[in-house]
C-alpha cells in the first residue's frame, strides 16, 4: 500500500514544481512602458520613406535574386539524326562494356553456361 502512495505522491510533486517553475518569479519583469502615439503627419512621412527604400532595393536588386524570377534557358530541340547518332553511340558503347564484362562479375552474360561431361 506504501508504494502506490509513494509514487503518486513523487509525480504529484514533480508536476507542481514543473509548473511553479514554469511560471517564473513574481515581479521581477516589467512590462515595457506603452509606446508613444505617433501623430497621422508623422506616420505618412515614415510610410513615404520605406516606400521610397524599398523601392530603390528593387531597382539595385540583381535579377535572378529572390522576388524575381529569372527566365529558363529556351530547350532546343535536336534533329533525329543527332537522336540516332547518340543512340548508335550509347548501344555501342554498352556492347563494349558487356564485353568486357570481368569473371566474377554479378549479372547476366551472353555466352551460354559451359556444359561438363
Amino acid at each position: 500500500m506504501k508504494h502506490p502512495i509513494l509514487s503518486i505522491g513523487i509525480a504529484l510533486a514533480q508536476v507542481f514544481a514543473v509548473s511553479a517553475f514554469a511560471q517564473g518569479e513574481a515581479g521581477v519583469s516589467k512590462a515595457p512602458p506603452p509606446a508613444a502615439k505617433a501623430s497621422p503627419e508623422e506616420r505618412a512621412a515614415a510610410r513615404a520613406k520605406r516606400k521610397a527604400e524599398g523601392a530603390e532595393a528593387v531597382r539595385q536588386q540583381p535579377v535572378g535574386e529572390t522576388g524575381q524570377s529569372k527566365a529558363p534557358p529556351s530547350a532546343t530541340r535536336a534533329s533525329a539524326e543527332e537522336r540516332a547518332a547518340a543512340r548508335a553511340k550509347r548501344k555501342a558503347e554498352g556492347a563494349e562494356a558487356i564485353k568486357q564484362q570481368p569473371d566474377g562479375e554479378v549479372g547476366q552474360t551472353k555466352a551460354p553456361p559451359a556444359a561438363s561431361k
